[in-house]
């Protein structure tokens, strides 16, 4: 395709100021403008412990969060301590509508077992037949581990929760504990 005056990458900024809207034949938008108006009102009588200002970061994160919840691809945030990573993903996944998502948080700790993360995930989930379970028919499970690199580390520097999430992530499942 011929590039257009409206596709063409900006002079000013860089690669991370921006993302494609593709759109008739595209164009590059700041990630400011991916913001909503309804994100930058801020309800009368909310906490200030509960706000989220909207920023580039916030309009990027929400975004990764939402093409990726919505094509059902595992997404991991990686960053400096205190930068809002958690926070942004809790506010978006309070904002899912409880019809159609599930979501599960679990906090990871140096004395996370793979057993508790397995049992934490199993609990939102139901029995379809034996050995199978899902959520509730009609919605889909969303898990967000927070401060996965937390569990503490075997004498060969295995980390079991983490192990047991990368075989679902990349098998689609588990073995059951009891056999």
């Amino acid at each position: 395709e011929i590039p257009t005056k409206s596709n063409i990458f900006p002079e000013r900024g860089t690669i991370y100021d921006f993302y494609f809207h593709k759109q008739a034949s595209g164009q590059w938008n700041m990630w400011t403008e991916y913001i909503t108006k309804e994100e930058q009102t801020i309800a009368a009588g909310t906490k200030v412990s509960e706000l989220i200002i909207p920023t580039t970061e916030t309009a990027r994160q929400n975004f990764f969060l939402k093409t990726y919840v919505e094509h059902n691809i595992p997404v991991l945030f990686v960053g400096p301590t205190g930068t809002g990573k958690s926070a942004i993903t809790n506010s978006f996944l309070v904002q899912l509508p409880k019809t159609k998502y599930i979501p599960n948080v679990i906090n990871f700790s140096a004395r996370t077992s793979a057993n508790q993360t397995q049992d934490i995930v199993m609990s939102k989930l139901d029995r379809r037949r034996k050995g199978l379970f899902g959520p509730p028919v009609g919605k889909k499970a969303i898990v967000f581990v927070d401060d996965l690199n937390m569990p503490a580390k075997e004498v060969y520097g295995a980390q079991p929760p983490i192990e047991l999430l990368r075989q679902w992530i990349d098998h689609g499942h588990w073995y059951d504990k009891k056999d």
